[in-house]
Order: structure tokens, then C-alpha cells, then sequence
């Protein structure tokens, strides 16, 4: 025993005397921001880093820092293994250095702010409006915030192959939410639990709640049902969330019933399914169907796409498959329909088809995105309605500026800063002009800000935006 012993300790001694001659060690094992990277310390290409802020210190640690003397990111020393780092700028040209010291020997390694496989995109102008905006896409795992200036205030990625034809699985919708003077943020990312159960449009998954430094907090899927159809864990569509408060808010989801995909609201409170509503449940639904979209409603056949809450506190849907903005009885209880506007009946200077993003404000009015699938062009809508009726006495396009056929063929958004207005062009026509990602024009119509594909991308469906907002 005591021979073991001397053994031992002389294989240590060994092990530190090779440490102290400054044998290089293998990897470094960095978190930044919660991301984790495994980088091979001896070769010197650049990192991409796959997400980051400017509005706060990196978060860095290095879990194996007792192999090295020194390490410092972006200048600063690590302090067993641990520091924070300010980000001055994210961009593909700009570089955080990673150094490290073993005796004698040592390295630098670059850790590029913004991934390689984030699309570039050409900011022009300046908004001037309060906010930022908030950017998601179809097809790619991205979300980024920009501010007024076209700079990435945050981002985060996940590279994948993806095809662009029938992979509706990025993450969507991410906004931003005050609740009680705190800032979170939310977005809608797939749930590999789930992928079987996806179709084109469907993205089933979870909403994950991020805190003021763009921490996850929270993930959120469906409670278990009256009906039985539906079970605790069940994924939960990403078109559109409804935050009230941490414990309060109103999902939407796709639930297979009497043969056709039924959209499935939940609202949720302190824990317990306070009330939903079922499209199935309305018969009416299925006979008022859109021609023009008549291929994509076979079974998906009313696409729920947007909640807003009305000041009597019933709900305004919109139901893109039958052109419709649907009024709901939430606080009566019985999910009856109040009352439908339908843009295929409206007169033509302000019929909307295939519309998304439908919002309530306290002039009276409603504003929505109009695809226009019917008419082949797409117009940002404001309609004056009455609240009890849901009469539309006016109408129009709040686009002034001279834009022809224009047409983005589904998704797309339409928010408002002080008096300025910002769309999220969606997806856009293939054969047509569709680089656009998201404009803000003034009062008037005049364009501010734009923000545009690289003309060098030739797949422009990696530009594909969910929703694009100004928050």
C-alpha cells in the first residue's frame, strides 16, 4: 500500500512538472451567454458565435480554466475561469479575441460576433420613431433585434440545412413584453417532441420566455383539455401569443377533430385553462372559405394567425384560410361569434384576403396586414369599425407612396410608433420584387428605414419573415 502510494504521488509530481514545461492543452471548454463551445485551442479559424447582445456584458466562463495560466476575452481577464465582456458591436467583420497562456506557449482565437450563416440583409436610412424592431423567419432559426440605426442589438442562431419549399420551422414571432415595469422577451421554437405532427403552416412546438438579459426562463405548451383531446405538454402553434402577465396568457394550437385540423385557443391563469375556444364548434366556419386560398384550407381550413384583446375584453382573431376578423365571446364565456368582417365583402378599395396581424386601436379602428390573395396585391389596411357591430364605415390602404402589384403571399405584419408605421413583409412573391424585409414610413407614407435582402443572396426564401414588428 505505501509502494502505491509513493507511485501515485510521483505520477503527480510528473503530471505537474509536464504542466509547469507548458504542454499546450487540447480545448477550451467556453459558455458565452449560456451558449456552450468546445473550441480546438491550436487552430486558428474564427469561431462563430451563435448568439449575442450589445444592451449587456457577455456572460463568459471556461470550465476547464485550470488548464491554462491566462485567459482573457475581448481584453478582459478571466477570474477562475469567469468574466464579463462588453460588446460594442455585432457583425460579421467584428471579432471578440479569445487568449489564452500555457508556460510558454499560448494562443489567439477570434470569436466572430455574427455567424457566417446569418443572411445579410442592407439596412438604408434611419426610423425615428420609438422602438426597436423585432425580426423572425419562416425557415431559419433566427431571431434578431435592430435598432433605429439598422444595428443588430441582439441576436441568436441555430445553423441547419433547410430547403426552403417545405420546412416551416424556424422560430417565430419574437416581440417583447412589459409586465409590471419588467422587460421579457418570447419567441416560438419547434418541439423535436412533436415534428411528426408538423404540416405546411404548422409549426408545433413551445414559447419560450426570455428575461431583460434574453435568459430563458420558461417554456410554455398546452394544458390538458375539458374534452379530452387535448393533454398537458401538447405543443402550441407560433403564430401569435398573448401575454397578460407571467402567469396569464392565451395560446393558439392545431388539434385534429371531426376530420379536419381544428384552431384551438387556450387561455391559461395561475395554472388552469380559465377559457378556450374550439373553430369546430362553429359550423359557419367551414362555409365561409376564400377561393383563392381554397388549396391550402383542405383540412387546415380556417389558420388562426392573430389574437388582440378589445377593450369590452372579448377577442378579435384573425382566420387568414376565410378572410375573416372574427369578434369572440370571452367574457360571457360562450365563445359565441359576435361578429365577422369579411374583407371578400368589403368594397374593393379595402378588401383584404389571405390577412394577417390584425390589431384593435382605441381610435376604433383596425389595422391589418393585407396579403391579398385574392386580389394579387398587398396593402396595409386601417378600417373603421364599430365595436358592437362590427359595421366597417370606412376604409383604406395606409400605403400612399406609388408601390404596383406589390404582393407578399403570406405572413407579414403591421405595427405603429408615434404615428410612424412599420410592415414585416412576410413572405414575397418569388417572381416578383422580393427582397423586402421590413419598412417604416412616416405619417405620410414616406419610406425611413428599410431593411432588405443582399442582392447577392440568390435563395431569398432564407429572408422569409414571420413577423416582423417595432416594439
Amino acid at each position: 500500500m505505501a509502494k502505491e502510494n509513493v507511485f501515485l504521488a510521483f505520477a503527480a509530481a510528473l503530471a505537474l512538472l509536464a504542466g509547469c514545461t507548458g504542454a499546450s492543452p487540447k480545448q477550451i471548454d467556453l459558455t458565452l451567454n449560456g451558449v456552450s463551445y468546445v473550441i480546438d485551442a491550436a487552430d486558428g479559424s474564427a469561431v462563430d458565435l451563435l448568439s449575442l447582445s450589445t444592451e449587456c456584458m457577455a456572460e463568459v466562463s471556461v470550465s476547464n480554466h485550470q488548464q491554462f495560466d491566462r485567459l482573457s476575452v475581448g481584453g478582459v481577464p478571466l477570474v477562475e475561469g469567469r468574466a464579463k465582456v462588453p460588446v460594442d458591436v455585432i457583425g460579421k467583420d467584428a471579432y471578440l479575441t479569445l487568449e489564452w497562456a500555457r508556460g510558454r506557449k499560448g494562443g489567439i482565437i477570434l470569436l466572430r460576433t455574427l455567424h457566417a450563416g446569418v443572411p445579410d440583409a442592407v439596412a438604408s436610412g434611419r426610423a425615428t420613431s420609438p422602438g426597436d424592431f423585432y425580426l423572425s423567419h419562416v425557415y431559419l432559426r433566427l431571431i434578431e433585434k435592430i435598432d433605429n440605426a439598422g444595428n443588430l442589438v441582439y441576436y441568436r442562431y441555430e445553423p441547419r440545412t433547410i430547403t426552403g419549399n417545405d420546412d416551416s420551422s424556424g422560430w417565430w414571432d419574437f416581440k417583447k413584453h412589459t409586465v409590471e415595469g419588467e422587460t421579457y422577451y418570447s419567441y416560438h421554437a419547434p418541439d423535436t417532441a412533436f415534428a411528426d405532427r408538423s404540416f405546411l403552416g404548422y409549426n408545433p412546438g413551445k414559447r419560450v420566455l426570455l428575461d431583460d438579459r434574453y435568459r430563458p426562463v420558461g417554456e410554455i405548451h398546452l394544458l390538458a383539455d375539458s374534452t379530452g383531446l387535448v393533454k398537458t405538454g401538447d405543443p402550441i402553434d407560433g403564430h401569435d401569443f398573448y401575454l397578460f402577465d407571467l402567469e396569464h396568457y392565451i395560446v393558439s394550437a392545431y388539434i385534429e377533430r371531426d376530420g379536419v385540423y381544428a384552431s384551438y385557443l387556450q387561455e391559461i391563469e395561475d395554472g388552469k385553462v380559465v377559457f378556450d375556444w374550439w373553430s369546430t364548434d362553429h359550423p359557419e366556419l367551414a362555409e365561409w372559405g376564400d377561393p383563392a386560398l381554397a388549396e391550402l384550407a383542405v383540412k387546415d381550413y380556417v389558420h388562426f394567425n392573430s389574437i388582440d384583446i378589445l377593450p369590452d375584453g372579448n377577442w378579435l382573431l384573425s382566420l387568414r384560410h376565410i378572410s375573416s376578423v372574427l369578434k369572440i365571446d370571452r367574457t360571457g364565456g360562450t365563445g359565441d361569434i359576435l361578429w365577422r368582417i369579411s374583407g371578400l365583402e368589403l368594397p374593393a378599395d379595402y378588401a383584404f384576403s389571405g390577412q394577417h396581424c390584425a390589431q384593435w386601436h382605441d381610435d376604433g379602428t383596425i389595422t391589418l396586414f393585407n396579403n391579398g390573395n385574392s386580389q394579387g396585391v398587398t396593402s396595409l389596411l386601417r378600417l373603421t369599425v364599430d365595436p358592437v357591430t362590427g359595421v366597417v364605415t370606412d376604409g383604406g390602404n395606409l400605403l400612399k407612396v406609388d408601390d404596383p402589384a406589390y404582393f407578399s403571399q403570406a405572413c407579414g405584419a403591421l405595427t405603429f410608433s408615434d404615428g410612424h408605421f412599420i410592415a414585416g413583409w412576410g413572405i414575397a412573391d418569388p417572381a416578383g420584387p422580393a427582397d423586402r424585409i421590413l419598412i417604416e414610413f412616416d405619417a405620410d407614407g414616406n419610406e425611413q428605414f428599410s431593411l432588405r435582402l443582399n442582392p447577392d443572396i440568390r435563395f431569398k426564401g432564407l429572408c422569409s419573415t414571420y413577423r416582423c414588428v417595432k416594439e
